[in-house]
Formats: C-alpha cells, structure tokens, sequence
C-alpha cells in the first residue's frame, strides 16, 4: 500500500492533536507546518475543563487548578462548586504547545518551523518562499486567519473580540464578573496561571452596535481592571476567537479547532474543542466511518451556547431578554440555574 501524504497547517492544539493521532499509523506520512519559529505562546485566556486536559494532554499540564470559583454581580456574588474536587483549571499555552510538540515529534510527525503557507492548490500547498508540499489529505489547523478555510470559499462572520492584561503575581481565586449596564452581553473574567494572572473581557463582533460601543468597553475594562490591580508591568493583549462553524470536511481537506468555528460563541471556549476536532479528523482520516463522535458532542454543546448568544445579542429578543437577565443575575437561584444550563 502507497504511504498517503497529510500536510497538516498549524501547530496548535488542533494541528499537534491531529498529529499525535495520525503520526503513529504508518501508512501515512504526516507533515506539519508551523509558520512560527518554535513552539509559540498564543495569546488566551487559558481557562480549561481541568479533569479533560489533564487526560488528552498530560498530568502535570496545568498551572493552577480549582474546586470553585465566584460569580459577582453589581449587587452580590455567588460561590460556584462546593470545594470537593477540582474541575476548572488554568494553563499556559507555550506550554501546552511545547508539550503537545514533543508527543508528535514522539509519534513520527515531521513538524517544519517558518514555513508560512501562501496558497493552497489542489493538490499541493506553496509557502511564502516557494516551497511545495504535494497532499493526498490536508488538514487546516491555523486559526481564525486560516490559508486553508479561506481556500474553501469559508468566509467568517461571527467571531468574538476579547482583551485581556496578563498581571505579573499569583492571584487567590478564579473569578467571573457580570455588569451588562458596563460592559453589555459578556463576562469579565480574573484567570490565575504560575506567576500571572489573566484578567480580560470580550463581546461579540458581529452584533449591532453603537458607534462608541468598543471605546466605552475598553474605558469600562481599564477602570475596572485598575480597580482591582496594579497594572504598571501588565501586557495588554488582543485577540479574536472564530465560532462562525460552517463544517469540517470538504473533500480530502478538513478543518479542526478555531479555523474551523469550532469555539463556543458564549463562553469563549476553543481549547478542548481544538483538541478534539484534531483527534477526530484524524481517526476520520484514517477510517472513512469513523462517525467523529466528539465533534458531534463538541457541536451539541456549541450549538445551544451559540442558540443563547443569539439570543442575548439579537435586534429584537436582546432588547427584552438582556436587561432581564441582567436583574435576574442578582438572584442566587437564577445563578444556578444558569450555571447548571451551561
């Protein structure tokens, strides 16, 4: 039997995972490329389901893991868990790209730095400098500017703008902040790692919006963050997240993680679901029945979080419902019974 070639396109989470699941058949060459030079830290916030990633990726992963955290509104908070066990945890994401590098190179995959893609053709991929890499399977994995779903007439329309200062120091607890009268349809969030801490906000780009809309966030978020932290040695960083999924496979070329739309549009979260689209195209890849199992439950999850999202942020409903789950956050019945939903 022919060795098949699959040329997978970024080495994030998504890629990596792919990788890892793939490189250990031999009846397949696979080849990634990373348009940066070494392993790179993606800007995140890094809060992640702590029992999942410490299974799919590795034991001693985390930075910091957590048995609670609070939930604060204008007037009152809420303690989500009970402090029994830990299932909310934070990560750095050089690090989780280092470790999940090292496990492809282990499995066989040939992971080529600076090479950034310049087109796809239909057989073959071109780099900037002029290198070809022919493919009987391709496999985009790079982000919200993805080469290859642009190649497939993929445009994106909803995605989500988030901020975030990364504060040097170790901050107790994980918390979440809710104030639509501030900051509109979104959570503020204060995300612990080793010697940083992650303290952002985000919204929804494609909804309508006033003109002064993103000037009066950021002016709400800095006033609020200084507030709470000495942000003289903070980064100030900015990122998008892709949720706008419009499918996996098209042909003998998948798409995983962010490039796919795969994160969910209300929470933000990207990384588990990068993780498991990654496995999932390979194992497709591999056995053309495989039924991609945790890209179905991943979806399930994604689709009634994104249902919630367009609600909260539609022309019509928005105006009603907004405002009133902005009173009935105060409540601590209402709280659970969001958090049980989510």
């Amino acid at each position: 039997m022919q060795t098949k070639k699959v040329v997978i396109i970024g080495a994030g989470p998504a890629g990596l995972s792919c990788a890892i699941e793939l490189a250990g058949n031999k009846d397949f060459e696979v080849t990634l490329l990373e348009k940066n030079a070494l392993p790179s830290y993606k800007v995140c916030g890094g809060g992640v389901d702590s029992k999942y990633i410490k299974q799919a990726v590795a034991p001693d992963i985390l930075d910091r893991e957590f048995s609670k955290f609070m939930l604060y509104t204008p007037h009152g908070s809420y303690q989500v868990g009970d402090g029994s066990c830990m299932y909310i945890g934070t990560l750095n994401r050089k690090k989780l790209n280092e470790v999940l590098t090292e496990k492809a190179v282990a499995a066989g995959a040939k992971i080529l730095f600076d090479k950034d893609v310049k087109s796809v053709d239909k057989d073959k991929i071109v780099t900037e400098t002029g290198e070809e890499y022919p493919f009987d399977y391709l496999v985009g994995a790079d982000g919200i500017n993805s080469v290859v779903r642009k190649s497939l007439g993929l445009d994106t329309k909803k995605f989500l703008v988030a901020y975030q200062y990364m504060v040097p120091g170790d901050y107790p607890g994980m918390e979440f902040h809710l104030d639509f009268k501030k900051f509109g349809v979104t959570y503020n969030w204060i995300f612990p790692q080793k010697g940083v801490t992650s303290v952002g906000t985000g919204y929804a780009a494609e909804a309508d919006k006033p003109a002064d809309f993103v000037k009066n966030l950021r002016e709400n978020f800095d006033a609020w963050c200084k507030e709470r932290f000495d942000l003289t040695n903070a980064r100030f960083e900015g990122f998008t997240i892709n949720y706008d999924y419009r499918g996996f496979e098209f042909g003998n070329i998948y798409l995983t993680g962010d490039a796919a739309g795969l994160a969910s549009g209300l929470t933000g979260e990207g990384i588990k679901p990068a993780i498991q689209s990654g496995q999932d195209v390979a194992r497709r890849i591999q056995d053309p029945d495989y039924e991609c199992v945790n890209i179905a439950d991943c979806l399930k999850v994604k689709r009634r979080e994104d249902g919630i999202l367009g609600i909260l942020i539609s022309k019509h409903w928005g105006k009603v419902i907004t405002p009133l789950i902005a009173k009935l956050a105060d409540y601590t019945w209402f709280k659970k019974l969001i958090f049980k939903v989510l």
